[in-house]
């Protein structure tokens, strides 16, 4: 089923059903993890700009700056919530050590999500992941939780992210799944071998999160030194040190090669791979800036064919 987006302005972009629940999604989506500072006008701009180009899926989570993400993420769709599909998440605590921990029992659950909803300054989440699996707990446990969200009406549907197949089939017993989140792009293929099949035996969508392998897919990142001193996630990626950056690069051209017969970037061809494969897989990539996004959503516009998706398998 597909309807039309009402807010595309120039451009038609056709609404996807979420997985096992009635929510409708456009084809890509925006992660929201660096939409973090309420004054940040750059950000903000960047949020109105995806709704005014039909893009209506934000996913966000109470550990992206440990709150501000939600605050921010609310107060920036005020007045346009309608137009708006919110996904969050729960699962980090951090402890009296220091140290991030994974916990999912059933009142953390419920305390998560009445915290998470005074962020946003809503009465009702669209979308609630289990961010991470508490390891201490049957997943049974957290899950039954989540229904009592549902059955409440704080939370529309529920999903899951970063978890082993086994543990969506358990989640996905307790309660429909809508999405499953993971990192996936053409450099991250390790989803391929169980959780995409899973998802599609059991109607799940693919939540793809990092499906520009954090800009190296886009060909702008040519050395680690060109990233942000203080950007440790990246840096600590093994994709973007010296010994591995070169050959991760030299399979960026062929992404190039195909951008250049598309008359596309390569981020649009990486992101267009995502989805145009055999599985239901939304990209959510992550831009602060209104005319990065505006080129994602570009991607929406590109089928790639056998050819060429062929040849990007292959040089992965």
């Amino acid at each position: 089923m597909k309807v039309h987006l009402k807010y595309m302005g120039r451009k038609n972009v056709d609404y996807k059903k979420l997985g096992n629940s009635d929510l409708m999604v456009a084809p890509i989506g925006l992660g929201c993890n660096r939409h973090l500072e309420e004054g940040d006008a750059v950000a903000l701009a960047s949020i109105q700009k995806a709704l005014d180009l039909g893009i209506n899926h934000f996913d966000s989570a109470d550990m992206y700056g440990f709150g501000a993400g939600e605050i921010f993420l609310g107060k920036a769709l005020k007045g346009r919530r309608d137009e708006a599909v919110i996904a969050s998440k729960f699962g980090f605590v951090r402890g009296d050590d220091g140290k991030m921990h994974f916990v999912g029992t059933p009142d953390y659950v419920r305390e998560a999500c009445d915290a998470s909803l005074a962020r946003l300054g809503l009465d009702h989440i669209d979308l609630y992941y289990q961010h991470r699996i508490d390891p201490d707990l049957p997943i049974e446990e957290t899950w039954g939780a989540m229904v009592e969200l549902v059955t409440a009406g704080k939370v529309g549907a529920l999903a899951i992210s970063n978890a082993t197949a086994e543990q969506i089939r358990r989640a996905h017993s307790v309660y429909p799944l809508a999405a499953v989140q993971m990192e996936y792009s053409l450099i991250e293929r390790g989803q391929e071998t169980e959780i995409l099949p899973t998802c599609k035996e059991l109607g799940i969508t693919f939540v793809a999160y990092g499906p520009l392998s954090f800009s190296l897919l886009g060909g702008e990142v040519t050395d680690i030194e060109q990233l942000p001193g203080d950007d440790y996630y990246r840096r600590g990626m093994p994709r973007f040190q010296n010994e591995h950056i070169a050959a991760n690069l030299a399979r960026v051209e062929t992404v190039k090669a195909i951008a250049a017969e598309a008359g596309a970037t390569a981020g649009q061809i990486a992101l267009a791979w995502t989805m145009c494969g055999a599985h239901d897989v939304i990209p959510i990539p992550g831009s602060r800036q209104s005319h990065h996004l505006e080129d994602n959503a570009r991607a929406i516009e590109i089928g790639l064919n056998a050819d060429q998706m062929q040849r990007l398998n292959e040089a992965f």
